[in-house]
């Protein structure tokens, strides 16, 4: 996964290939469309990703995405779909907003597009080159996978620049792991990585000397749960805490640990590892699922408290909560054209304590919903997850240090896009918002 970076405060930026609808003043229309056949070449749209503390939004990026046609031949429709034109970050030491240059973002283009057509994909399934690709068909292609134009290269780039490994991976994924989470597989193996700084190719190469085959690991997923929910990350997370030495490689010691795992032991601890003393609540859960709100749902929250007790086992708890975290794609033009949006923020229940015994605990960590909306035909969903679970203090009185990545996916048919937001929170200071991030 590519990591961009220039910026004193850092920003990793992965921004969306492709919105959604069309329209606007560029393409020359003067309503919103209602399905792709109206999509223009030329029209253009706005994504605004920022904190907004005290009323006002303190914008982090922007960027401007137009729509060209996708030609590969003179005896084929073109498709016209939707490129990044350009992408502005906020630059923490002079507080104004930096246009990047080419040499710092790597976006699908126009002809790059094409020319995978005509030099990957028609070869690959026996067209002739001459007579150009149908574009269509591999958008199409895209949608059924849930797989943006973005995610599409990184895939293809991870797995050797090869069609063939490509189409193995995804067909074997998709016919093992269909009936846990469907269309999400792709996304939350790049999500997984992130959160383990793992490179999509590592991933992938790490499974092959494991297992052998990606069939073989999807097998050991099938027994696991799956992907959904990120059951994958929970089972790595679980399996790290109870490791009395830090592993050499991690990921490579819990792939080895899951395939000698047997489906009848999935509750059993690995090598007699000891218990931790503690234990975090719900490793992920939904924020917002197809635009609406899931934080009032029973167990939409995490805690990390001692083991063998509940929240109600502590008091005087304080609480706090961060800024809110504001995400919405526009006309680029029409400001008030609005396609998605919404507004949230982390919030917490800290520096709990118990009579009985030492150490200040995160009680709840959870996600209030300001607002969340999507335009009819476009999704909207967001999740969050923990990751790199810590004991800066004593085992004797432990202050439980957590990393949660709340995580935007939207977008409409064949064109998705996704960002992270980054927070923190700790047994004796709540929780406050570190950065966006990669999705």
């Amino acid at each position: 996964m590519r990591k961009y970076r220039g910026m004193p405060m850092v920003l990793v930026v992965l921004l969306m290939t492709a919105v959604m609808f069309g329209g606007g003043c560029g393409g020359g229309s003067d309503r919103m469309p209602a399905h792709p056949g109206e999509i223009q070449p030329g029209a253009e749209y706005e994504g605004v990703l920022s904190v907004q503390n005290g009323g006002e939004d303190r914008v982090l990026m922007r960027t401007r995405y137009e729509a060209h046609n996708i030609e590969t031949g003179d005896s084929v429709e073109p498709v016209v779909a939707l490129f990044v034109k350009q992408e502005e970050h906020l630059d923490e030491a002079t507080g104004t907003m930096r246009v990047l240059s080419a040499s710092e973002i790597s976006r699908p283009t126009p002809e790059q597009v094409k020319a995978f057509l005509k030099d990957f994909w028609d070869a690959e399934h026996g067209g002739p080159a001459d007579e150009g690709v149908n574009a269509r068909e591999f958008l199409d292609f895209l949608a059924a996978h849930n797989m943006s134009l973005d995610q599409f290269f990184r895939y293809f780039e991870a797995l050797d620049s090869s069609v063939s490994a490509f189409i193995d991976v995804i067909e074997t994924y998709s016919t093992k792991l269909s009936s846990f989470d469907g269309k999400d597989i792709y996304g939350e193996t790049e999500s997984f990585c992130d959160l383990l700084g793992l490179e999509l190719r590592e991933y992938f190469q790490k499974i092959i000397l494991v297992f052998g085959t990606h069939a073989a690991y999807c097998d050991k997923l099938v027994e696991l749960g799956g992907m959904g929910k990120s059951t994958l990350y929970d089972a790595y997370s679980k399996w790290l805490l109870d490791q009395e030495v830090a592993p050499e490689d991690p990921f490579v010691g819990f792939l080895n640990y899951l395939k000698a795992r047997s489906a009848e032991a999935s509750g059993a601890r690995p090598g007699g590892a000891a218990e931790t003393a503690l234990e975090v609540a719900k490793f992920a859960w939904d924020i917002i699922k197809d635009g609406k709100a899931q934080v009032t749902t029973d167990g939409a929250f995490t805690s990390v408290l001692r083991k063998d007790t509940t929240a109600l086992d502590y008091g005087y708890a304080k609480r706090n909560e961060t800024s809110i975290i504001h995400f919405k794609i526009t006309d680029a033009w029409i400001k008030s054209w609005v396609l998605i949006e919404t507004k949230f923020r982390g919030s917490a229940s800290y520096d709990a304590v118990n009579p009985t015994f030492g150490g200040k605990y995160l009680q709840n960590v959870q996600f209030d919903v300001e607002s969340a909306y999507a335009q009819w035909g476009m999704y909207l969903n967001v999740s969050a997850q923990v990751s790199n679970v810590t004991n800066p203090a004593s085992v004797e009185n432990p202050d439980p240090e957590i990393d949660v990545v709340a995580r935007i996916n939207a977008g409409w048919l064949f064109q998705s896009f996704g960002r992270s937001a980054y927070f923190r929170a700790k047994g004796s200071q709540g929780i406050w918002f570190q950065r966006w991030g990669d999705n």
